[in-house]
């Protein structure tokens, strides 16, 4: 089972997260309602997952994200709104997602995603770029969520990498580089992974229609010019991988 921290002080909530989780054989997990004692627990223990309450009355200011960050733990983060000075807080902190509270099915969704997460485990994903950065920013993002990450630099690694994985599910290309030839490397993946097994993302840094409409006919599901936001990235990731069979 997976290691759970659920930091949240609501006596309602946490009977909610007790009720569900207790019927479940997915998570041994601690609840605890302060700052204080998440900070002892973390001292303690080694969480896979957490899910804390962004406002705390001993942290109101989200000190127990940077808690978690410290721990080297990445938390779902439970908030009652999400506007842009919570954005431009927490920029730079380690979040899976936010989650706004609702009075209906607030812990069903929240377990819901901790499943998710689990299930990403099995997912393999294939970063293709050849900008060690941006290839390293985007498996940062990726491994947040639990997914299997792998990376080539240019297309003669991504052959490798797709030959030796074939239980990749996920492709994700960077267009713009000089060593790497999205036509190729999609054309060579359509040959020998279906639609059906194999989902191809093209990033690029701005829209070009005649670009985007031959990599799409060659066999790429998706184009995402390089201006996205991080959200917008696992909307669009979460979307082909929920496409597979």
């Amino acid at each position: 089972m997976s290691k759970l921290l659920i930091v949240e002080d609501s006596i309602i909530v946490q009977a909610g997260f007790k009720e569900i989780l207790d019927g479940m054989n997915n998570f041994n997990y601690d609840l605890v309602s302060s700052y204080e004692e998440a900070k002892n627990l973390l001292k303690k223990c080694r969480y896979e997952y957490a899910v804390v309450q962004r406002v705390l009355p001993d942290a109101p200011n989200g000190e127990v994200i940077a808690l978690c960050n410290k721990h080297y733990l990445a938390p779902l983060v439970s908030i009652k709104t999400i506007d842009e000075d919570f954005f431009d807080d927490f920029e730079g902190a380690q979040i899976v997602a936010y989650v706004k509270k609702s009075k209906k099915n607030n812990e069903k969704n929240i377990v819901k995603k901790l499943l998710q997460l689990q299930r990403n485990k099995q997912i393999s994903i294939l970063i293709v770029s050849d900008s060690n950065i941006f290839s390293s920013y985007l498996k940062q993002n990726l491994n947040l969520h639990s997914f299997k990450v792998f990376s080539a630099s240019n297309s003669k690694s991504a052959y490798e990498k797709l030959s030796l994985h074939p239980a990749i599910s996920l492709l994700i290309i960077d267009s713009n580089g000089p060593y790497v030839n999205t036509e190729e490397i999609v054309t060579y993946a359509r040959a020998h992974q279906s639609n059906d097994d194999l989902k191809i993302l093209v990033l690029a840094d701005e829209t070009n229609s005649f670009q985007t409409n031959l990599l799409l006919n060659a066999g790429a599901d998706d184009y995402l010019t390089k201006d996205f936001s991080r959200d917008e990235f696992y909307v669009r990731v979460y979307q082909n991988i929920n496409k597979l069979c």
